[in-house]
């Protein structure tokens, strides 16, 4: 081992951030509960979300800060759009902001406050300006929709909205670098995807990853079916007849749940043809009939 990775092995191994909600982070929480994606994360990017989760005062059970990874790219951190607000209205300097969309209308560019249109105009991007009362003029920021847009379904349906969070997440951290500096929300990096748990992590209980894995295993057995998710029926059964609860895995238990899954044989539906029963006639095979 170098020195280089001992010394990382060793800060990591003391990393630990103990939250106000009596949680700890550390190297076992993060990459038990912690991490969304179908990536394995590194123990470098394990520290680099603790030390900014402690230095940014951040409760990822909470939902304020994401550690995600796909595949073998980076990991990203994420906040959500509430902890951008939330940390601009703590700040003494903070005296409101407005926001909204840039439209092509008539061959000119018009901010419109707020995100509505007119169906002639053309969506171009957003805008917003923050006010601070120890600064000559707002902060504003510009994006534009080429240059933000994800093609995910919250980009198809709701462009306007997206493009005024967009906005409004870049002028808050340029307005107020001291609170939010090194903070993103999920809208502005493409490889993460807009919606992002909201319910709270608890350890102990199975994770929000491990309830998709279970729930992907079971689809492949037939016993779920992701257009009709409501419906578990045939997942809860499984899961009693083996001595699990559903609704109230434990987080240990969902790696003996999916191997189960992975060993359970579905029985196939045997079609059944009634064959129809000729009428006796009386004759004994071979028999000749014979006119009386």
């Amino acid at each position: 081992m170098t020195k280089a990775v001992q010394v990382n092995d060793n800060a990591l191994a003391l990393a630990e951030y103990k939250l106000d909600g009596g949680q700890v982070l550390n190297n076992n929480t993060v990459k038990n509960y912690l991490v969304r994606g179908n990536g394995n994360i590194t123990d470098q990017e394990t520290l680099m979300f603790i030390e900014l989760c402690k230095a940014q005062h951040l409760n990822p059970f909470l939902n304020e800060a994401y550690l995600i990874k796909f595949g073998t790219s980076p990991a990203n951190i994420v906040v959500g759009k509430d902890v951008f607000v939330k940390r601009a209205n703590r700040n003494e300097h903070f005296e409101g902001m407005r926001s909204g969309i840039i439209v092509e209308r008539d061959g000119n560019l018009v901010e419109i406050e707020g995100s509505v249109k007119l169906k002639k105009d053309i969506l171009i991007g957003g805008w917003c300006e923050v006010h601070r009362n120890d600064r000559k003029f707002p902060i504003k920021s510009s994006v534009a929709l080429e240059e933000y847009s994800k093609s995910q379904s919250t980009w198809k349906t709701m462009p306007m909205v997206m493009l005024k969070k967009c906005a409004m997440v870049t002028a808050l951290r340029e307005a107020f670098p001291e609170d939010l500096q090194g903070l993103y929300d999920s809208c502005e990096i493409k490889e993460v995807p807009d919606k992002l748990p909201t319910k709270e992590v608890v350890i102990g209980k199975a994770t929000s990853e491990q309830k998709r894995k279970l729930l992907a295993m079971a689809e492949v057995k037939g016993l779920y079916n992701h257009e009709d998710a409501k419906n578990t029926e045939k997942l809860e059964y499984f899961c009693s007849s083996n001595g699990y609860d559903l609704k109230d895995l434990k987080f240990e238990e969902v790696d003996e749940l999916l191997q189960l899954l992975t060993d359970y044989e579905p029985v196939q539906d045997i079609e059944y043809t009634e064959e129809p029963i000729e009428e006796d006639s009386g004759q004994i095979e071979g028999q000749q009939v014979m006119d009386m």
